[in-house]
């Protein structure tokens, strides 16, 4: 009698169990068919121009948490035996690894100690470095100069240079000897305003500007470019600093602590989330067409540095980046991010060179002067034998 009443129980149990997993398989496969759908979907993002349709926008900006989400599905799917649910995310997720190797690289290769590097090797820093104000507010001049010191970089472009002639001029006298420099503001040459710069320890043959005045965007100059001198060539170098998404941390804070659930003015806050990214994404969009036409256009070896306020899977990145190596998907390692906003999940900052040059090694140092973080690349330029 004993054994019966247990078997009846077991059997009550299994059967509650089968129910749930029933119900939990008619409901993943559901969220299986719409993460399908957004993987395709992001995988399109860097193809379909803002101006077209801005909502590409978002799903590269989230496009790790997609990928993430289709490997748990696949495995949930293995795990159930539920083969064609599992073979059709598999090669979803296939399809993608080109797209996420943008996102982290892993270097199959074992380094033993510090790498050395010949003296050919040029070492090229790009840094926004937020106008020289720390995350409280008081000067990091000091620091970034001895930074910039330590590092020694041949070619430095820095973004959001200055707000002043005091802190441009402080830094210039702080730095080590030897450097040329080109400074734009956003006005026209010159130290006031929000600026763009590029010092070298080459000579600079020309400097320029790039302005972007369109029907969405009335700020100008997006970009500087120098050309310098190296072995007997012309490289011309290129820093941007292109629109900002202007979502700000609290906005990220707001989202990722779940606060519009509870909050009753959730629909402006969101709406104004919104209506933020949908502009600046189709400004920024018009900057990167101009700025990648005269890249394209230019017949000397490139250097492309910067502040491009947009991630690996975008429209911005694919138009930069075209026939330019990245020294990230060249020489990186891991997971990178360059942003130190919104849980240290975003690369916007990049260093891209075009066939005359190798790179040879990709850092982000771990400082903290902005709310950037630097990246610090060498590169040998293949001069012909």
């Amino acid at each position: 009698m004993e054994n019966w009443s247990y078997t009846t129980e077991e059997k009550r149990h299994r059967k509650q169990r089968s129910l749930f997993l029933w119900l939990l398989d008619k409901v993943l496969a559901i969220v299986t068919a719409l993460l399908a759908l957004l993987l395709l979907l992001m995988y399109l993002a860097p193809y379909i121009p803002p101006e077209a349709s801005w909502i590409f926008s978002l799903l590269g900006l989230v496009a790790p948490v997609i990928y993430i989400l289709g490997i748990v599905l696949f495995l949930y799917w293995v795990i159930r035996w539920r083969w064609s649910l599992a073979v059709w995310m598999l090669v979803l997720l296939l399809i993608g690894i080109p797209k996420i190797s943008l996102y982290y690289r892993t270097d199959l290769l074992r380094h033993y100690g510090e790498p050395s590097y010949d003296r050919s090797a040029i070492k090229v820093m790009t840094y926004n470095i937020r106008m020289f104000y720390g995350d409280d507010g008081q000067s990091t001049v000091d620091s970034l100069a001895a930074f910039v010191n330590r590092c020694d970089p041949d070619i430095l472009c820095l973004e959001e240079f200055n707000d002043g002639i005091v802190g441009d001029a402080r830094f210039d006298s702080l730095v080590a000897p030897g450097y040329r420099r080109v400074v734009y503001s956003r006005d026209g040459e010159g130290t006031k305003g929000t600026t763009l710069a590029i010092y070298s320890r080459f000579r600079i043959l020309n400097s320029g500007r790039i302005d972007c005045i369109n029907r969405v965007d009335t700020s100008r100059t997006v970009a500087v470019w120098a050309d310098l001198r190296i072995e007997e060539d012309t490289v011309r170098v290129f820093c941007n600093h292109l629109r900002s998404t202007h979502i700000k941390t609290d906005d990220g804070d707001y989202l990722m602590n779940y606060r519009f659930l509870t909050d009753t003015a959730r629909h402006e806050k969101l709406r104004s989330m919104l209506s933020r990214m949908r502009y600046n994404s189709i400004s920024r969009s018009l900057q990167v067409d101009t700025i990648a036409r005269l890249i394209a256009a230019t017949p000397h070896p490139r250097i492309v540095c910067g502040d491009f306020n947009d991630t690996p899977l975008s429209y911005t990145y694919r138009r930069m980046s075209h026939g330019l190596q990245d020294a990230f998907r060249e020489k990186g390692d891991g997971f990178s991010h360059t942003f130190r906003g919104f849980y240290n999940t975003f690369r916007i900052d990049y260093v891209l060179a075009s066939e005359e040059f190798e790179f040879l090694s990709y850092e982000v140092p771990a400082v903290e002067f902005s709310d950037h973080h630097p990246v610090f690349v060498r590169l040998k330029y293949k001069t012909e034998p």
